[in-house]
């Protein structure tokens, strides 16, 4: 008998990077050239061939880091996630922060920075490969969201959940506000990812004024208290963001929020997390990803332990990394140096300049600790 490698995933989470002409059958897959001679049926066939495979206990190419997991006692994507329909969007790039952990593919700052003046010096080939440029430029959005309009047109109502990610989808107007004016009974929930930080709010208030409140639901990445969050997201304005906040509030749409734990925000991290509880918002903490240097299981014992006296206002997430037992790397310390140092200096950042005393305090010392 076959071993069991059936997915209900694939196929039912659709992702369309359309500014980069690629598309994939769930976040985890990989990604296939978008082919404007083709129309939207000739991917969704695709993908319920392989989907038949898995089903026959084929191990497909295409679903690799399912099975990379799989082999190392790790859950996989395709076991810990439920079956749902999702489509995922992403429309451009354009976006107005610098984010720490982002890349060009997702920022259009980043990628001027990179475009300017190169990748960062000194960091391992992984994290040189997140700030990579992506070359498969789209020529055919408008195409293809024809395509997933149709698509959309045809199913039940009620029956799709619509991801718009970005870039910051607040600031890519045409598209979206063009988009948004499918059926929308054919939508269960539209949920925008966003940073609430555009430089205008007038495409937030059309969408809250001309889309149903009760559909809607915004996922807000916010990785510290909005007076020390222009430290792992170079470009937040604060004030905006309040105001943003607001207005959410006032047309009492659904909103969470998306927090990536980092060594920039864990310093923040016991404040954070009491602003979050004393508001009752809901987070969803994760762990840093690429680069990882940035991950804070770096951190040194005596700054994880001082992070650690205020447990009682720590996320779960972020007690298990501080209490981790990972020594640490000289030479991911070193590339840590290195990485936010061209950070802090690439996004107008003055590390010096902050109101947290203890990450003034980790700053002096990773700055001047001597890396032979």
């Amino acid at each position: 008998m076959n071993p069991d490698k059936s997915c209900n995933i694939k196929g039912q989470q659709k992702l369309f990077y359309l500014q980069h002409n690629r598309a994939s059958s769930c976040c985890r897959s990989h990604e296939v050239e978008l082919d404007d001679s083709k129309n939207i049926d000739h991917y969704i066939d695709l993908w319920q061939q392989e989907k038949n495979q898995l089903q026959q206990g084929i191990e497909i190419a295409s679903c690799e880091k399912c099975w990379i997991d799989e082999r190392r006692g790790v859950g996989s994507f395709r076991q810990k996630q439920k079956k749902g329909h999702d489509i995922e969007l992403y429309f451009d790039n354009l976006c107005n922060q610098m984010c720490s952990y982002c890349s060009a593919r997702f920022s259009s700052v980043w990628e001027e920075s990179i475009n300017t003046y190169g990748v960062f010096d000194n960091i391992s080939k992984t994290a040189k490969a997140n700030q990579l440029v992506q070359t498969h430029e789209s020529t055919s959005v408008d195409y293809w969201l024809v395509q997933i309009q149709n698509y959309i047109a045809q199913a039940e109502d009620n029956s799709l959940s619509i991801k718009i990610l970005g870039g910051e989808p607040l600031m890519q107007v045409k598209n979206i506000q063009k988009f948004l004016e499918l059926d929308s009974k054919k939508i269960k929930q539209l949920s925008i990812n966003t940073n609430l930080n555009p430089p205008s709010n007038r495409f937030l208030i059309w969408i809250l004024e001309n889309f149903p409140k009760e559909k809607l639901h915004f996922h807000i990445s916010l990785d510290a208290t909005t007076s020390y969050n222009t430290i792992p997201r170079g470009g937040f304005d604060p004030d905006q963001f309040n105001i943003n906040l607001s207005l959410l509030k006032h047309h009492r749409v659904k909103f969470s929020f998306l927090s990536v734990i980092s060594v920039l925000s864990i310093f923040d991290i016991n404040n954070f997390n009491s602003w979050l509880a004393s508001n009752q918002y809901q987070t969803t903490f994760s762990k840093i990803n690429n680069p990882d240097c940035l991950n804070p299981e770096y951190l040194p014992t005596e700054f994880r332990q001082k992070i650690l006296n205020s447990r009682d206002n720590l996320p779960k997430l972020a007690v298990e990394i501080l209490s981790g037992t990972q020594e640490p790397v000289d030479l991911k310390l070193f590339e840590q140096y290195n990485y936010l140092s061209q950070y802090f200096s690439r996004s107008n950042i003055d590390p010096a300049n902050t109101s947290n005393q203890l990450f003034g305090e980790y700053w002096n010392w990773l700055s001047n600790k001597k890396f032979y």
